[in-house]
């Protein structure tokens, strides 16, 4: 429970992101544009992380730890486009045996809720994330203090308040600036929506003219 001195700096915080937000959104109203923007919230959490790192937080996640992975990743819908942008540029062979995983992926995961949802990111190969320079803020903000506790399923895994708090406020403001000018920024389990972007040519275009895609996958 934050105190009420936390949540009004969170109040403060997501407006600024907003409106920050909002004058470039508004500067160039294409959607090419609002999908490349989002990699702006994903920096930004970035540089919260490394803020925190060089203030002295200790945190235990390591290279090829995956254990936070098998959690729901949820990604707002510029994200989404964004990877289905990356991942469009491998070869015909390569998509194809995506577009498979990803459906048997979207098989096991419908119906899951964020409690139940114990399933590698179909991203991960060889407990390395392939999408690494695109992945979702989600990802980006996801760390650990105790990494004993990442291997208990169920475990409340130790996190830094105000470095959640931070990152929150980016992806809550951008969101919500996503959303005043009438494009969808909801978040999506990100194998199911992936699977969506990759297999309906309509999408980006449907995305872009104000349509909320994404809400159909369950």
């Amino acid at each position: 429970m934050l105190s009420p001195e936390e949540q009004a700096e969170f109040a403060r915080a997501t407006a600024g992101v907003r409106q920050a937000a909002l004058n470039a959104l508004a500067a160039d109203r294409s959607g090419t544009f609002a999908i490349r923007f989002i990699a702006n919230l994903q920096r930004g959490v970035d540089q919260v992380l490394q803020a925190a790192l060089a203030a002295g937080l200790k945190i235990d996640c390591q290279r090829g730890c995956s254990h936070c992975c098998s959690a729901r990743v949820d990604a707002l819908d510029p994200e989404v486009l964004r990877i289905a942008a990356e991942l469009k540029k491998r070869p015909p062979a390569a998509l194809a045996s995506l577009t498979e995983r990803l459906r048997e992926h979207a098989a096991r995961v419908r119906g899951t809720t964020a409690q139940t949802h114990r399933t590698p990111c179909p991203m991960l190969e060889q407990n390395l994330c392939t999408v690494y320079e695109v992945r979702p803020a989600t990802c980006r903000k996801a760390h650990s203090l105790d990494l004993s506790q990442c291997a208990w399923s169920g475990a409340a895994i130790p996190q830094h308040l105000d470095l959640l708090l931070k990152a929150e406020a980016l992806c809550k403001g951008s969101a919500d600036a996503y959303s005043h000018i009438g494009l969808a920024a909801g978040g999506h389990e990100l194998g199911q929506a992936l699977l969506l972007a990759l297999t309906d040519p309509t999408a980006e275009a449907r995305w872009m003219n104000g349509e909320a895609v994404f809400d159909t996958i369950g």
